[in-house]
């Protein structure tokens, strides 16, 4: 129990927080930017094939223009095929227009995101930067409780080489469930829980043979001493 109070006062301790902290921002800030490096590429993509695209439109509308310039000199051409021409190239204007607005605000959404991306990075060079000098505190207090850590260690060592295995095993299966696996019996109840104990539970624990449990919390019952 000792152990694990100081290690949980060296995991708990402001510098150690602000260092998880920091941690995450960090992560945090680079998925933004991979988030924002995988859209500029899509966004890249769609400007490629947009660009193409406009590209095929407007010489289909040169080539339309031709048609109607040649349609207007010939006398043998109708109005009404002039007309239909007219409102082919009005279609395709359409096109070209409405992709060109397209094609002008994928440029704008890139030279945003590109901004964005130069300013993350800028906010994670500090966050590092922040990063790295909690990291160095954090350290330092690791070493100086180091000579403190260690002997509680060994400590639990040597009680853990007195007890017999089946007693340790139980204790450490206990704890991942407790902190404390351990329970003291008072006025036949337990401390753990607070549930009373059946009396033939306190006659196995008052023979003082075995590991007695509780019957409810399963933490390894001791005397109140």
């Amino acid at each position: 129990m000792e152990l694990d109070k100081l290690q949980k006062e060296l995991e708990s301790t402001p510098e150690r927080q602000k260092l998880r902290k920091l941690r995450k921002v960090l992560m945090e800030q680079t998925e933004k930017i991979d988030s924002y490096k995988t859209g500029v590429k899509e966004k890249e993509a769609e400007l490629a094939a947009g660009t193409q695209k406009l590209e095929a439109l407007l010489k289909e509308y040169d080539l339309e223009q031709d048609d109607l310039n040649i349609m207007l000199e010939d006398e043998e051409c109708t109005a009404a095929e002039i007309t239909e021409s007219r409102k082919s190239m009005e279609k395709l204007l359409e096109r070209v227009n409405s992709l060109k607005k397209s094609l002008s605000e994928t440029q704008e959404w890139i030279k945003k995101t590109t901004e964005a991306i130069k300013e993350t990075y800028q906010k994670g060079a500090k966050t590092k930067r922040d990063y790295e000098a909690a990291k160095t505190v954090v350290e330092t207090e690791r070493m100086e409780r180091k000579p403190v850590i260690d002997k509680a260690e060994r400590d639990v060592e040597r009680i853990g080489a007195q007890l017999s295995p089946e007693l340790l095993k139980r204790y450490k299966t206990i704890k991942k469930k407790y902190p404390n696996p351990v329970a003291r019996v008072t006025d036949n109840r337990c401390s753990g829980c607070g549930m009373s104990l059946p009396m033939n539970t306190i006659k196995k624990f008052a023979s003082g043979n075995g590991i007695i449990e509780c019957e409810n919390c399963a933490r390894i019952l001791c005397r109140d001493e």
